[in-house]
């Protein structure tokens, strides 16, 4: 069950970076309140999560799926590049995220 609270915090990360990045500096009032609620939610589902994760690995897997959420939105939604090397990477990121998990 921790492992999904993990898995959503995740996602709210990708939520709040890309408010942040449509808050234009924070001049936008509504992507800077909604950046301020999925972050908030974020941190607080994560910290849920690590009453029982491990700590390292509970960070590790929530920056890791965040990162791999945060590319793969970039490349579909913002239409940023789809250089094999940028994929290579995430897919080692996921790994680590997979190995990280199993070894829990």
């Amino acid at each position: 069950m921790m492992w999904i609270v993990l898995i959503c915090a995740s996602f709210c990360e990708l939520g709040f970076t890309v408010f942040m990045k449509l808050s234009d500096g924070f001049k936008n009032i509504k992507y800077t309140i909604l950046t301020i609620i999925t972050v908030s939610m974020s941190i607080f589902l994560l910290s849920i999560a690590i009453k029982t994760l491990p700590l390292g690995i509970a960070y590790a897997v929530w920056t890791g799926l965040g990162t791999v959420f945060n590319v793969l939105f970039g490349i579909f939604v913002f239409k940023e590049s789809r250089e094999w090397k940028k994929l290579m990477f995430m897919g080692l990121i996921l790994v680590g995220v997979i190995g990280l998990r199993l070894s829990a």
